[in-house]
């Protein structure tokens, strides 16, 4: 029986796509409703973990992948193997696998921005899409750095360390202090991400007791797998601004699909103003801001997030019933 904080209790399973092998979690699996649940970084799988019962309690088939250089999922050591179309080309590979012509593409963080890729870079695969606080924004008109990114998004700027030999070193070493500190709610989250002074995420700060809303059997968990595979590759990802401008920058901008985007108003690497001009690249746009909510908005407040997305996704399911 699916325990939602139990990762035990949940259907794991493993198939060789693009070159890896990858591992998912298929809930509900005789449904003829899929979802794809995307997550970001550092996250897992398991940060569904408040969406995925519920959605399989509603009849949707739950699948939720392990990203490539994430938990279970294997790391080319080939940092130049992590671009958004490699990703995308991983979930499509999913999809071959789990015989499945289309679905519908949620994602969170990082999640987010590759479900808006996987909608461009497979329009015919995707039913729908929707994103938790990554907003869908076109490829910038020339190639630039992350150094350059990060001067036009300030809030951005702990990226420049996380590409750094350094952050991986600190993290392997640090990875329950570092869990612990940041996965809180918004209103426990009291320092900044990186201190100002060291410019590292634990070393050399006072520790941070976890939160109660964090449940141990989780961070257990987080530690457990970050134990065994290290930050490798999922700080890869961090190492991709131009070779996914590469990749990207000849798609059309405009997503048609019907979509849904969920800001949290207390962001601050992803504040909702990132959102507030979407509607001109995707025009049939459903925008809600959820009030309150930090990053962590898909645990810290899911009552909301679930009800935002099931209203939306019984909306498609009666649009495509239409067509």
């Amino acid at each position: 029986m699916l325990e939602k904080y139990n990762p035990k209790s949940y259907n794991h399973q493993y198939c060789n796509v693009n070159g890896i092998r990858l591992h998912y979690v298929d809930e509900n699996s005789s449904s003829k409703r899929p979802l794809l649940l995307v997550h970001g970084w550092p996250d897992l799988w398991i940060g569904w973990r408040e969406q995925i019962p519920f959605l399989v309690n509603l009849g949707y088939r739950v699948i939720v992948p392990s990203l490539r250089g994430f938990g279970e999922t294997d790391a080319p050591e080939d940092s130049n193997q992590y671009t958004s179309k490699s990703v995308c080309d991983d979930l499509a590979g999913l999809l071959d696998h789990l015989e499945l012509p289309t679905i519908t593409v949620v994602g969170h963080d990082w999640g987010g921005f590759i479900a808006w890729k996987f909608t461009q870079f497979y329009p015919n695969r995707t039913k729908a899409v929707a994103s938790f606080c990554t907003p869908h924004t076109p490829a910038t008109p020339v190639r630039l750095t992350l150094e350059q990114v990060t001067t036009y998004l300030p809030d951005l700027r702990y990226q420049l360390y996380l590409v750094q030999p350094e952050a991986e070193e600190e993290l392997n070493t640090h990875t329950r202090e570092f869990f612990s500190s940041i996965f809180k709610p918004i209103g426990e989250m009291t320092r900044p991400l990186l201190d100002p002074v060291t410019h590292t995420f634990i070393k050399g700060r006072p520790a941070i007791e976890k939160s109660d809303a964090l449940p141990q059997q989780i961070l257990d968990y987080y530690v457990e797998v970050y134990n065994k595979r290290g930050f490798f590759g999922s700080l890869n990802w961090y190492k991709q601004t131009e070779n996914n401008w590469d990749c990207s920058k000849d798609l059309s901008p405009i997503i048609q699909k019907p979509a849904l985007m969920v800001a949290a108003d207390k962001d601050s690497a992803l504040p909702p103003s990132m959102s507030e001009k979407m509607k001109s690249y995707v025009p049939n746009l459903e925008r809600h801001v959820v009030e309150n909510s930090g990053h962590w908005i898909l645990w810290e407040k899911p009552e909301e997030c679930n009800a935002i997305l099931s209203q939306w996704l019984e909306a498609v399911d009666l649009g495509s019933h239409k067509i």
